[in-house]
């Protein structure tokens, strides 16, 4: 990968319905050496697919930290990538034995029972649970925001008298 494509990457991180005509005329390139760059991309993997990021005020996203018994952290782990709604993303992080999960939902209701549901199905296998809801986003490079100073709605994800953490 070179230069040429680090810009193309960033031109497309930006706005990925971006036309091959407007890379190319951004870049100094015709649109077919643009669309020949992007297919490149494509095809080893660096580009694995284009999102549409959908901004709904209503939305509430919590961060899910799990860090589990170490013979029971496979059984965990299927558990939630199986059995549960509203999660995201699910990362297995370089702390042992550490599930990190993004989950959403437009019902703080709805997040607290998903909680309450892996607590119920896996509290065995689970040292320890917390649950943050995001206040605010600050960046986010691939949903286009930029930092602004404002003020957001303070929202309930997760209140777990049973173990969980409070949201922060």
């Amino acid at each position: 990968m070179d230069k040429t494509d680090l810009r193309i990457l960033d031109l497309l991180k930006g706005n990925a319905r971006m036309s091959y005509q407007d890379i190319g005329n951004a870049i100094g390139m015709t649109r077919v050496a643009a669309k020949k760059r992007v297919k490149k991309l494509e095809e080893e993997g660096i580009i694995r697919g284009y999102n549409t990021c959908i901004y709904r005020e209503d939305e509430i996203t919590m961060f899910i930290d799990i860090v589990t018994v170490p013979e029971k952290y496979e059984e965990v782990l299927q558990y939630v990538t199986t059995h549960t709604a509203y999660i995201r993303q699910i990362f297995r992080t370089t702390k042992e034995n550490h599930i990190h999960m993004v989950a959403v939902s437009d019902q703080a209701s709805n997040l607290q029972y998903l909680t309450k549901m892996i607590q119920k199905k896996c509290g065995d296998g689970i040292l320890e649970i917390h649950c943050h809801a995001v206040k605010e986003v600050i960046k986010d490079v691939y949903g286009g925001i930029r930092y602004e100073k404002r003020s957001a709605p303070q929202r309930d994800g997760c209140n777990e008298p049973d173990g969980g953490s409070e949201p922060s």
